[in-house]
């Protein structure tokens, strides 16, 4: 465990204890759900990249500004392809150097954010499962309550608070579950 850091302090309540906190793994990570995402990333960015070339192909033989500017238009899948197919590790890697956690003895705490930062306060009553995915090297995830599809204006996306990239993650689950069962 890691002493907690002030924005973390700042959080707790009178009586409230930190039983652990710490950051993420550091660096890139390969999770399983990343497979289908690069997968599919490596065939966008394969036609987006042929396409492109396609298009150069066929205006670098007339002249006219039209059709010079016509493979531009390709440039915005590439961009898209790029990032499903690796951009989403660094992405990923620079979410998680700004990610912080905290367990204390009434709930758990994620404070994260590039941008600006939101936290995250889940109260022990109000986590219906708690799931943990567990890696090889000891990190993994740990998982508060059921994924849900949120319907928004924007589409659907799938939510659910996690913690992710902890290290040692056996023993902060058994923190948290222990703490859990303990009456406040």
């Amino acid at each position: 465990m890691k002493i907690p850091t002030e924005a973390i302090k700042k959080e707790l309540a009178p009586g409230e204890r930190v039983l652990w906190s710490g950051l993420p793994v550091r660096g890139l990570r390969f999770e399983s759900a990343d497979l289908s995402k690069s997968g599919f990333g490596l065939i966008f960015f394969s036609f987006s990249v042929f396409w492109v070339h396609g298009a150069w192909s066929q205006s670098s033989a007339s002249s006219s500004a039209q059709n010079t500017l016509f493979p531009l238009f390709g440039v915005p899948f590439v961009l898209v392809g790029f990032y499903l197919l690796v951009g989403h590790f660094f992405w990923s890697a620079l979410c998680r150097k700004h990610t912080e956690y905290a367990v204390t003895n009434q709930r758990v705490i994620v404070r994260s954010g590039i941008f600006s930062t939101t936290t995250k306060s889940i109260e022990y009553r109000k986590i219906p499962t708690l799931t943990l995915t567990e890696k090889s090297d000891a990190s993994g995830t740990i998982q508060f309550g059921e994924t849900k599809a949120d319907h928004s204006g924007d589409g659907v996306s799938y939510t659910a608070t996690k913690m992710e990239a902890v290290p040692d993650v056996r023993v902060v689950y058994d923190i948290i579950r222990k703490a859990s069962s303990t009456p406040a």
